[in-house]
């Protein structure tokens, strides 16, 4: 059965501190967390670079969970690294340092049976890489993230990507700096006439915030008791939100706000544990009580 959502998004390995825990060299990357949220919802494949030194059983952990690898390609040269930290409410990311020596040397060639997905997420990267993507494929719906990095450098490529998608995620630091506008209703606004039909403005606790041309819905997050670490909610959540959508064939607005309902149970989860741990051990069950618990009504995964 070929998959309904293609997944393009970095492999990493983390140096990760935040205020309850350090580590170095654990798992991450927003492919990892996107596909494996998407892969709740939908059948899934996930096209990345892997170094050499990526875990084997974390390979094995994603295939397990019927994500599509064929896509993945394997190069000798290091992971893709990532290191930073979180500091007082963890609400922004400190990047110390990026390793990104393995895209030098990967063209993000896509498997000719990953071309045609229903669903086509672009995780968050250089606009270069997510045009390159674009290019391979002929998907009914794109989503897209992005982060303030390309906005400050890769503006006019960014620009590009956002006026092809049908669907922008962004955070609320990134779309007031994209815009240039302090209110996010009118960041939002901006951000629609660059191109994409709907905007999600991610708010991490204070939930997210969905836009159209003629609609605006904000929705509440999961509240989380135990809150460990928020790498990976941001894309968990797009990833979910994408998965649920790709078995939909007319999306409506009432399909993308249970999405995002879905979406914020996933990401509810990620947070309470450190880098991947509780993503990777997640559980239907548990996704669905949260969901009942935000959406005030039955759903089904």
């Amino acid at each position: 059965m070929s998959s309904k959502i293609l997944v393009a998004g970095i492999l990493a390995l983390d140096d990760l501190k935040t205020p309850k825990e350090s580590r170095k060299g654990i798992v991450g990357g927003a492919g990892i967390y996107s596909s494996i949220a998407s892969s709740l919802f939908a059948k899934t494949a996930l096209v990345a670079a892997k170094g050499y030194d990526f875990p084997n059983e974390i390979m094995e952990i994603i295939e397990n969970k019927e994500i599509n690898t064929e896509s993945i390609k394997k190069l000798k040269y290091p992971t893709f690294h990532w290191s930073g930290e979180y500091k007082n409410d963890m609400a922004q990311a400190i990047t110390h340092k990026t390793d990104f020596q393995i895209n030098e040397h990967y063209d993000w060639e896509i498997k000719n049976s990953h071309q045609n997905p229903d669903v086509l997420l672009l995780c968050n990267n250089d606009p270069k890489i997510q045009k390159r993507v674009l290019e391979q494929t002929n998907a009914k719906t794109i989503a897209m993230d992005t982060m303030n990095l390309w906005i400050n450098i890769e503006k006019e490529m960014l620009d590009y990507v956002v006026s092809q998608v049908n669907v922008l995620f962004i955070n609320d630091l990134e779309a007031q700096i994209y815009s240039d506008e302090t209110d996010l209703d009118y960041a939002a606004e901006k951000l629609l006439a660059k191109g994409p039909k709907r905007v999600i403005i991610k708010k991490g606790k204070h939930g997210a915030s969905l836009y159209t041309n003629k609609f605006v819905k904000h929705l509440n997050a999961f509240k989380v008791e135990n809150f460990v670490d928020p790498t990976g909610a941001g894309d968990s959540f797009a990833g979910a939100v994408m998965g649920y959508l790709a078995n939909k064939e007319n999306i409506s607005t009432d399909d993308i706000i249970v999405a995002m309902n879905y979406g914020a149970a996933v990401a509810s989860i990620t947070v309470e544990g450190f880098g991947t741990e509780s993503i990777i051990t997640i559980t239907k069950k548990e996704i669905e009580r949260r969901f009942r618990k935000l959406n005030g009504g039955p759903g089904r995964i």
